[in-house]
């Protein structure tokens, strides 16, 4: 199943470098739900981050964030302490995203820790008390089912706000239910869900990381490093170029993958590992094949309509490489 969000948010700012170049900072006091699985994705994604508590953020300027982290990710179900510590800091917040950056928040609370968000989010969104096992996936007409797939939904949303999930108990979608989506503040985004993530991430299936990840590819493809005049932004040479890095890193990758997949084959790899690199493979084709719809890839390095997918195609062979290195090195 390919969890592409660009049909429902358009491809993101033009920010293009490898994922181990981003900086990303978490925060939270705890594990929601028990689970890092926050950390655990950047990791799998190969992603740096540092993780800071709501106590700790307050010695940091705005200033700080802007210079220091492409996104910021404050994590779902904390003790009330934590949103006590938020509320006078969210115009820190916002300033850090009118910069343009990103703020990715995870406001499903209500959950085993007690906490809840007291205040309005950046932008004046609230979140709604509201449970459900079913969420429904808009761009692909998908449903994610968990324990609890969600907390809540979101009223108070900007007009320009782009709805990616909403509620659906029934099973049918609740379009007055908007459990996850991201608007524009300033030059930058926020992202707000209260989807379960943390928890169906760690305990519900393959489908929730590999939509998770894709979240965390498109809110950082928003992410941007603010012009000045001795560093002008130049998209036409930045697309090019990164173009070519992408193209060259999907071949390498499926050059790498196509190597390896035949010795874990030979070598008696479980059909579970094997079916996970299979998937990430899968879609890294269908990401690049997306990219050559226009014709040879080489010919249209110029053309910013393919950057999105390429990207994507080289991330996801990487996945795949990543996954069967991984596998291998448990033998």
């Amino acid at each position: 199943m390919l969890f592409s969000l660009v049909a429902v948010l358009g491809p993101p700012s033009v920010s293009a470098k490898p994922l181990t170049s981003y900086n990303v900072l978490i925060l939270k006091n705890s594990d929601a739900w028990g689970s890092p699985s926050v950390e655990k994705t950047l990791t799998n994604m190969s992603i740096p981050y540092d993780v800071m508590t709501s106590t700790e953020l307050q010695n940091k300027t705005a200033q700080d964030l802007i210079g220091t982290y492409d996104m910021i990710i404050i994590v779902s179900d904390q003790r009330q302490q934590f949103y006590n510590e938020i509320d006078p800091q969210m115009g820190k917040l916002e300033e850090y995203v009118k910069a343009g950056k990103v703020l990715e928040i995870h406001a499903a609370n209500w959950g085993w820790s007690g906490g809840r968000w007291l205040s309005p989010l950046p932008g004046g969104a609230e979140i709604q008390r509201s449970y459900s096992t079913r969420d429904y996936v808009i761009a692909n007409n998908t449903t994610l089912i968990s324990s609890y797939a969600s907390h809540g939904y979101f009223t108070g949303l900007p007009a320009n706000a782009e709805i990616i999930t909403v509620q659906a108990p029934s099973g049918t979608p609740d379009n007055t239910k908007p459990s996850t989506a991201i608007y524009t503040l300033g030059s930058g985004k926020v992202f707000v869900t209260g989807l379960t993530i943390e928890y169906s991430v760690a305990r519900k299936g393959p489908e929730w990381e590999a939509f998770y990840k894709e979240i965390i590819m498109n809110n950082l493809g928003y992410s941007s490093m603010i012009p000045t005049p001795e560093a002008p932004v130049q998209k036409g040479i930045n697309v090019m170029l990164f173009n070519f890095y992408y193209y060259i890193q999907y071949h390498r990758n499926l050059d790498k993958y196509n190597t390896l997949y035949g010795e874990a084959v030979d070598g008696g790899m479980d059909n579970e590992t094997l079916g996970l690199a299979t998937v990430q493979n899968d879609t890294a084709a269908d990401y690049y094949a997306n990219a050559s719809q226009y014709g040879p890839v080489v010919a249209n390095f110029p053309r910013i309509y393919i950057f999105i997918d390429l990207r994507k195609a080289a991330l996801h062979q990487k996945q795949a490489v990543g996954i069967l290195e991984e596998g291998m090195a448990d033998w």
